[in-house]
């Protein structure tokens, strides 16, 4: 027991991705089928062992581990001529399924992970796919307690031993949710939906325990990499600019996305409109429109106000 005046508060949070994700975390990158997960994977593995930006965010640069149960040798080198990405010596590792057997966490992966630990100082490790794994258990993916005793418990376990963060990558289901138990969602630190928008944009979802929520707006350019839509180069969206002028009117509002589309008669979903909202915050703040998110423990709303720009000039 400690006093206040005690504690020692110079501690700094260790990030694996500053805002996104930190160390000895457990992360899930879901998507539906043949969106880019696995690109997306791969350029974040770049980014930590070439010690670079990953979409806009510092990293704090470490070796990498990348476990695939779906793509061999031959499609992985075809993705780096693609993308022209290059590693170091002793940067980047790659393990693929064995033709026999799937990859066991409890014997022949697990000797990697301390390995790859142990003897290169790696923390960071990414499984494609999550479900492609042998668990040393028969695991109903839809079985909460399943989840929870034979997948989870071990990838904490390990994650605490061996110093590690994992990015497990996995799929959507029918109805844009996480595929099989609601344990999946309940158990990591942070989950990242990479949807595709069908306009050849994406928006990036990211849930996170430690930092905020964010939505970030992307496009793939011609080596299939992500890369930030740069609102400034972009007309601004019909529905945000009936939302921006309504908010002018009116000074100041309290609402949920779908109350907002029903008085605007917007012809868009209340999901996406909220995405729009927060992935468009500081482009609305240069036209005066201030948005917050609001959360109390029986509803979720945005409160939006208008300060005229020129009044903050005088």
């Amino acid at each position: 027991m400690k006093p206040i005046e005690e504690l020692n508060i110079t501690i700094k949070k260790d990030n694996i991705i500053d805002g996104i994700m930190k160390s000895n975390g457990l992360y899930c990158l879901v998507a539906e089928p043949k969106v880019g997960k696995s690109f997306l994977a791969l350029q974040l593995a770049n980014s930590l062992a070439n010690n670079k930006q990953f979409l806009g965010f510092n990293t704090n640069p470490t070796s990498v581990l990348y476990v695939s149960t779906e793509i061999s040798e031959l499609q992985l080198k075809e993705r780096l001529e693609i993308t022209g990405y290059t590693f170091k010596p002793n940067s980047f590792f790659f393990v693929q399924k064995d033709e026999q057997h799937k990859l066991c966490i409890r014997d022949d992966l697990l000797l990697d992970l301390k390995e790859f630990s142990e003897t290169y100082n790696g923390r960071f490790v990414i499984i494609d796919i999550m479900c492609g794994i042998d668990y040393g258990y028969e695991t109903d993916i839809n079985n909460y307690s399943d989840v929870m005793k034979n997948m989870f418990d071990k990838y904490r376990e390990l994650a605490k031993k061996y110093n590690l963060t994992f990015l497990l990558i996995h799929h959507l289901n029918k109805e844009g949710k996480t595929l099989g138990s609601t344990g999946i969602d309940g158990n990591m630190n942070g989950i990242l939906t990479l949807i595709n928008n069908k306009d050849n944009t994406y928006t990036l979802k990211i849930i996170n325990r430690d930092f905020e929520e964010q939505n970030l707006n992307l496009i793939r350019n011609d080596k299939l990499e992500f890369e930030i839509i740069n609102e400034d180069n972009t007309e601004l969206d019909f529905n945000l600019s009936v939302f921006m002028r309504y908010v002018i009117k009116k000074k100041e509002v309290i609402f949920t996305p779908a109350e907002m589309i029903a008085e605007l008669n917007l012809l868009i979903t209340p999901s996406r409109f909220g995405r729009l909202l927060n992935s468009n915050i500081k482009r609305l703040e240069k036209e005066g429109i201030y948005v917050e998110l609001n959360r109390t423990a029986t509803s979720r709303n945005y409160k939006a106000k208008f300060i005229d720009p020129l009044t903050l000039d005088e």
